[in-house]
């Protein structure tokens, strides 16, 4: 068994409606060659980062003072409200066309017409809806499908920061969760 297929029974596989782009990786590039001037897109996943930084001790404040704590969580709410807005006037979010791809925080499956070849080292640009939340990382195409006129590129991540899995991880938790709840609601 490859390392690979062991990654993808350590995380969770979900449909998903995402911003995307992916590009062939120029030779030399590394990822934070990447990120250089992307800021503006990254911002949600920065606060994302910082916030999972800030959880224990806002725990902390809460046990305390939940006034204190109170106050604290309606100031994040401002600050995701203003990166939302950031992000979504950004030109680097605001040219791409949503698109439904397979993902899990050790790759992603997408449909494209693109051509790619197998073990292409590319650039992946991420938005994930509806938080906003832009990741940057760079992965290999491992396989290639052939379905009538269209390819499914299957692409392991290569570089991804932790905190970007992370973010994926909870993103794709949150998903499953929506998705329980709308199918007991249609139950019910």
């Amino acid at each position: 068994m490859s390392s690979s297929e062991t990654d993808q029974r350590k995380f969770f596989r979900i449909k998903d409606n995402v911003q995307i782009s992916i590009e062939t990786l120029a030779y030399g590039k590394k990822l934070s060659d990447l990120k250089a001037d992307q800021t503006s897109f990254l911002l949600g996943s920065a606060i994302s980062a910082l916030d999972l930084e800030a959880q224990m001790l806002l725990n902390r404040i809460k046990r305390n003072t939940a006034d204190i704590a109170s106050y604290f969580e309606i100031i994040n709410k401002k600050i995701d409200l203003i990166s939302t807005h950031i992000i979504e006037t950004s030109p680097q979010s605001s040219n791409q066309l949503v698109t439904e791809i397979d993902l899990s925080a050790s790759g992603i499956a997408i449909k494209t017409n693109n051509s790619f070849s197998e073990q292409d080292l590319v650039m992946i640009k991420l938005l994930l809806l509806p938080e906003m939340k832009g990741i940057i990382c760079t992965g290999r195409v491992i396989r290639i499908k052939q379905e009538d006129s269209t390819k499914t590129l299957c692409i392991d991540f290569v570089e991804i920061s932790e905190a970007d899995r992370e973010i994926i991880i909870k993103h794709t938790i949150s998903k499953q969760l929506e998705e329980a709840r709308f199918k007991h609601q249609l139950n019910e």
